[in-house]
Parts: structure tokens; C-alpha cells; sequence
């Protein structure tokens, strides 16, 4: 199934995360089209600008929490392949040649916020609603760790995965999640507007400009193959481990997972 929907409009490529019902949540395929769409297309003079948005004006849910509770019965080796989906995901995004705004509307939970972060730039709504709820269903946000810190640094990094705190749009722009606000009725012609006109700066100056960014940044905070490796361990161990499974289930049957019912 194509979870991608594309348009193009005035060297702007339009990509649409389409997967309504499910609220363009990501799963392993969806991950596998937008590793082959970034990769195919980054040489492509069909557009300057690309776009990512989610159908029916929801970003993205973030990972497939049924894809997660499916790791109780794979292998060590296989957990690691799949975590390591995210990793092939994010950095083939971050390197991506051409410039990337990403429009988040309604909201966007744990790795689909690293989608709005590898991007250049992010915009939102103040009423939008972020949250890396990882720790609340016995997960680790492992994968999306190095890229939110690499954006916002290592305070609000701390305070959002610890607690898995719901906080909105505006308080994204001031941690630099996202940086620009706008309402509901204006998201996306402003959108639009902002992609025109960087589309019609001269090309090669954009690609190179992004080349001398990511070259600044990857100086200051430097992701790397042993970071990575680390990162695809954690996550690959707690979506297996006995509260990982428990916090998957329990969210599916609507219930607290056993280390909060003490709490009842």
C-alpha cells in the first residue's frame, strides 16, 4: 500500500503522510516509501522545495504502536534492523539536499517529531499538540534522542522524555522545536508562501548553503556510527523488555500498565 500521496505546484513538491486512519502513524513501510522518496529524489529537477504535511490536517501519531507490540516475538537482531529504520530515516532526511518544511498540524507524538526536527524548518499552530509519551508505555525515545537534543539541547530534552509531558505549539517555538507559529487558517497558505519563495532562490546557492549548515552542526553536535549502534540497542531492548510489551498492551486495552496500579 502507497502511504505517500505527492503534488507539485510551482518547484514545490507537496508529500502528503497518508494513513488517516491509523492518524499517519509510521510504520515500517511508510518509513521504507519516505527512505526511497528522499533517496530517489534528491537529485530530481522536478522541484526545489519539498513540503511534508499529514491527511486530514494531523501531522503524525508518531511509531506504530502496533508494529511495536509485534517485537515481543522477533529476534534481537531483527528489533535492531527495524530500530535502526528510524536512524536510515532521519539522517537520510537531515542530508537531504533540497530545503524541508515541515507543516505540523494538530500535532505530532514521539518519532514523528524527529520528521519536523531533521527538517529546516517546522511550522505549527500555538494550539498544536507534541508529547514523547515513550516513557509512559515502557519505551525509550532512543532513536529520535540525538536529533531533538541536537535541536534544543540537552534541558528541554531532559524535561519532555522524563516526564512525557503534553506541551503545545508555542511552547515548541521557544525550545526551537518548531519556529514559526501560525493559526489554523493561515498554516497553510503561509506554508505554501514560504516554500514559493525559497523555490525561487538560485538552487545551487540552497544546496550548498544546507551543506555548509549540516557541516556547522554535525561539528557541534555529532551524530555518529557508535552513537547510533547505542541508540538501536536501547530501543530495540525496551521494545521487547517485559514493560515495553506491558505498556503497548496496556494501552490497546485501554488500561494502566502494572507499575501504576498502585497508584489506582
Amino acid at each position: 500500500m502507497n502511504y505517500l500521496t505527492k503534488k507539485y505546484a510551482q518547484n514545490v513538491c507537496f508529500l502528503e503522510l497518508n494513513r488517516p486512519d491509523k492518524k499517519n502513524a509510521l510504520n515500517k513501510e511508510m518509513i521504507r516509501q519516505l527512505i526511497d522518496f528522499f533517496e530517489n529524489s534528491a537529485k530530481s529537477t522536478q522541484f526545489r522545495v519539498l513540503v511534508i504535511w499529514g491527511k486530514e490536517r494531523f501531522f503524525s501519531s508518531g511509531a506504530d504502536l502496533q508494529w511495536m507490540k509485534e517485537a515481543a516475538r522477533q529476534s534481537k537482531e531483527k528489533n535492531m534492523e527495524e530500530a535502526e529504520l528510524f536512524y536510515r530515516l532521519y539522517s537520510t532526511l537531515y542530508q537531504y539536499p533540497k530545503p524541508v518544511i515541515s507543516c505540523v498540524e494538530g500535532g505530532a507524538y514521539g518519532g514523528a517529531i524527529g520528521l519536523m526536527t531533521c527538517s529546516d524548518i517546522a511550522i505549527t499552530t500555538p494550539e498544536a499538540k507534541f508529547s514523547f509519551s515513550e516513557t509512559k508505555l515502557g519505551l525509550v525515545p532512543a532513536m529520535v534522542a540525538p536529533w531533538i537534543i541536537k535541536k534544543t539541547g540537552i534541558a528541554f530534552a531532559r524535561q519532555a522524555f522524563l516526564s512525557g509531558f503534553t506541551f503545545s505549539g508555542e511552547t515548541a517555538q521557544q525550545h526551537n522545536l518548531v519556529q514559526l507559529l501560525f493559526s489554523h487558517d493561515e498554516i497553510i497558505p503561509k506554508t505554501r508562501e514560504l516554500a514559493v519563495r525559497i523555490a525561487n532562490n538560485s538552487p545551487n546557492a540552497i544546496s550548498e548553503t544546507k551543506k555548509l549548515l549540516n557541516t556547522i552542526d554535525d561539528r557541534i553536535v555529532p551524530i555518529d556510527d557508535d552513537l547510533t549502534r547505542y541508540c538501536a540497542s536501547m530501543i530495540a531492548d525496551a521494545r521487547s523488555s517485559l514493560e515495553g510489551q506491558e505498556g503497548v498492551n496496556a494501552f490497546f486495552e485501554n488500561r494502566k500498565p502494572f507499575w501504576n496500579k498502585n497508584h489506582e
